[in-house]
Formats: C-alpha cells, sequence, structure tokens
C-alpha cells in the first residue's frame, strides 16, 4: 500500500524533513497513477507527516524539539485520563487482542523490525485507550502517539533495545488485568516519560 510505504519512508527518516514530493515522481517511483499518490498525500497530511501548498507543492513536515516537547506532553494528559477509565470496562476480548499484540512485539523485536514494533505499540496503547470511551480523543492520540515516535526515531543514540521496549508494555497489561487505574495511570506516564533513553538510564 501506498500510504504505508511512504509513511514508513517518512517515520524511520529516508524522507527527510522538508523534502519536496511530487506526484508524478512518487508514482513512477511506485508504479501506480498519481490519483494513489494524492490519496495516500492527503492521508500523511491529516497525519501531520506532510505539508501541502499550492505554490511550494508537498513537503514532508520537521519536528523540532519544543514541538516533540509540547507532543509528549498532550500524548500523556490524554493517554492517563484514558487510563483512568479504561480499567472500567475491561474484558476478556480486549485482554486477548492486547495479548496477541504482546505476542507480535515480541516477535517483532526479536526479529530487529522497529518499525514494526512502533505500529504494534500504538495498536496496544489505543487498543487500552479506546476502552475509556473518549472517542472523540482518538484521533487526536493517534497524531501525538505517531509523532512522539517519530522523534524517538530520530534520536539513535537513547534509543533502547528492541526486546526490552517490547517488554515493558507487560506491566501494563498486568495493571489493566488487575483494574488497577492508579497503577496503570502511572505506569503509563512513567512509559511515555521514558520513550526515549536519558543520560544517566543507560
Amino acid at each position: 500500500m501506498v500510504y504505508e510505504s511512504l509513511k514508513r519512508q517518512i517515520m524511520i527518516n529516508e524522507l527527510r524533513p522538508e523534502s519536496a514530493l511530487t506526484e508524478l515522481g512518487m508514482a513512477r517511483e511506485h508504479g501506480c497513477s498519481q490519483g494513489t499518490i494524492r490519496e495516500a498525500l492527503f492521508r500523511l497530511q491529516e497525519d501531520g507527516l506532510v505539508t501541502r501548498s499550492g505554490h511550494r507543492g508537498t513537503m514532508v513536515t520537521r519536528l523540532d524539539p519544543e514541538e516533540a516537547e509540547e507532543i509528549l506532553a498532550l500524548r500523556r494528559r490524554i493517554e492517563l485520563r484514558g487510563a483512568l477509565r479504561a480499567v472500567l470496562h475491561v474484558d476478556s476480548a480486549t485482554l486477548e487482542r492486547l495479548q496477541a499484540i504482546q505476542t507480535d512485539m515480541d516477535a517483532a523485536a526479536a526479529a530487529g523490525d522497529e518499525y514494526a514494533l512502533i505500529a504494534l505499540d500504538m495498536a496496544f496503547h489505543l487498543t487500552i485507550f479506546r476502552l475509556s470511551g473518549l472517542d472523540a480523543l482518538e484521533q487526536i492520540l493517534t497524531r501525538c502517539t505517531l509523532h512522539s515516535h517519530r522523534s524517538k526515531l530520530w534520536a539513535p543514540g537513547h534509543r533502547r533495545p528492541l526486546v526490552e521496549t517490547a517488554a515493558r508494555h507487560r506491566e501494563l497489561f498486568a495493571l489493566l488485568q488487575a483494574r488497577d487505574g492508579a497503577g496503570l495511570s502511572r505506569a503509563i506516564a512513567e512509559h511515555i516519560d521514558t520513550i526515549v533513553l536519558r543520560d544517566g538510564d543507560a
């Protein structure tokens, strides 16, 4: 799928910030119509990964440190509110879904597939958040989570091992299963605050 391919290229920095993207050039590269490329670019614009303007065309967005900090703060606030509500609506189907995602995360980590692990991480967190019933905030949270991972991928010297990243979600699952709202909220806060390793964490 063209959208997923372009999204991956932007996330892992193959398509660098402020790179110009042309519909004709990308259509040739991906072997598809310009209409397909145009649709993908509209979706990427909704994700905040590209900007489109008449005179400049389409460009990959940049993310400066101040923006990254604000995005993390917003993600933290939304997820913590969601965690307190999510524990009130836990069901067996959601727990099974989370266990399946955890299994896939472990496999992605073992294979060294960082992008797949990021996608699964997002699915894990959003699966928990959907229990909260705060539907109007899901799109905002999705975008914040996407960009927090994007900023993480730009800090290679502070990324933890993939196996450790995957394993960090087991605590979240256990707290959700125990219906421990306060504990889940605290654990998610720590999870978000330490997405990127700090100098003293290594």
